[in-house]
């Protein structure tokens, strides 16, 4: 009893962490600090950033550029062996990929953060995985266990890769993608360990899934939008002009979020209305992150982008998507 409590104490700190590491990453890029070490593990040659462009050598933005080709030409071939043969073109002759980026010591330790916060997740994962062993009852969760440790793994080389190719935008979208899949194997840990009661309500439960399957769309469509942003923020572009400069991607967002919410909507009032006492909380929550998700949405749009509200935007859509997994797993398609 006592290796449970504590493995789900790990548990449930790993997962906070993971969706801070989302805030963190967020914050990041709308500081327009993304590239702010060249190079991956270190920082401009150093395992701690240096402080001044006087440590540099004079030719420094040459020297990385060259250290980030040289990596994607590896990368490139080792795409075109899969199969991959355009997208191993694209980073091998995109320009916007071989673009350096002049020293900021503020963005270069707001990089480093970014990447020390990454580490501790990492020894997280790693005590995750160990007490996850100690779980006798379900052979999944060791299994479980070791796959978050090694798509972690895997996270920080596509994070390299981000680096590398000069925030590509597709590598980006693809490791979002990997942290809610690790967000989401850590929540079935959490369920699956407690032992919590599932409900049997198919109704309910194609809910849930249909809304969860709409959020994804939605979330891929919330990083085509932010990739334009990141461009304008790059540009450094007049904030106030930034709505207009946004495409048709936007609009379909900003249209699609209904979808969602209708659906939180219809989850949060089924629950009660069928006295589900089970989730109540859960549909309040999910609830709630959706009409804040709304508003922080809103905010961004009507107020020039404030460079917070985009990370709490992504931070909030993230809870939406670990609540309806959440309730996908503690429901049954039953009657």
């Amino acid at each position: 009893m006592i290796r449970k409590s504590l493995f789900l104490k790990i548990n449930t700190i790993t997962l906070g962490s993971v969706l801070v590491l989302i805030l963190v990453g967020s914050i990041v890029r709308s500081m327009g600090a993304g590239m702010g070490c060249p190079d991956w593990p270190k920082c401009f040659g150093s395992y701690v950033p240096p402080t001044s462009s006087e440590q540099l050598p004079e030719n420094y933005l040459e020297v990385f550029k060259q250290k980030r080709l040289v990596k994607n030409k590896r990368l490139a071939a080792m795409l075109t062996s899969f199969g991959y043969g355009n997208l191993g073109n694209q980073i091998l002759d995109d320009p916007s990929i071989q673009v350096e980026h002049e020293f900021s010591v503020t963005k270069a330790w707001i990089e480093y953060v970014n990447r020390l916060v990454g580490v501790v997740i990492g020894l997280l994962v790693f005590l995750n995985m160990i007490w996850a062993f100690s779980i006798k009852k379900n052979r999944w969760i060791p299994i479980v266990g070791i796959l978050i440790f090694v798509l972690t793994g895997f996270q920080g080389w596509v994070g390299s890769l981000v680096v590398s190719t000069n925030l590509l935008k597709g590598f980006i979208t693809f490791h979002m993608l990997l942290a809610l899949l690790i967000v989401a194997l850590l929540i079935w840990m959490q369920v699956r360990v407690r032992e919590l009661v599932v409900v049997k309500n198919k109704y309910l439960f194609l809910l849930v899934l249909v809304s969860f399957l709409f959020l994804i769309p939605q979330i891929l469509l919330g990083t085509e939008v932010r990739h334009i942003v990141d461009g304008l923020l790059v540009n450094e572009s007049n904030r106030s002009v930034w709505v207009e400069s946004l495409t048709t991607v936007f609009l379909i967002h900003r249209s699609y979020s209904w979808i969602v919410l209708l659906g939180v909507m219809a989850i949060f009032v089924l629950v009660r209305q069928w006295k589900v006492d089970q989730l109540k909380r859960s549909s309040s929550l999910l609830f709630s992150l959706v009409i804040a998700t709304a508003i922080a949405g809103i905010v961004m749009t009507e107020f020039s982008f404030p460079f917070w509200t985009q990370p709490i935007h992504l931070l909030l859509a993230s809870g939406i998507f670990s609540v309806l997994f959440y309730l996908i797993l503690r429901l049954k398609f039953a009657s």
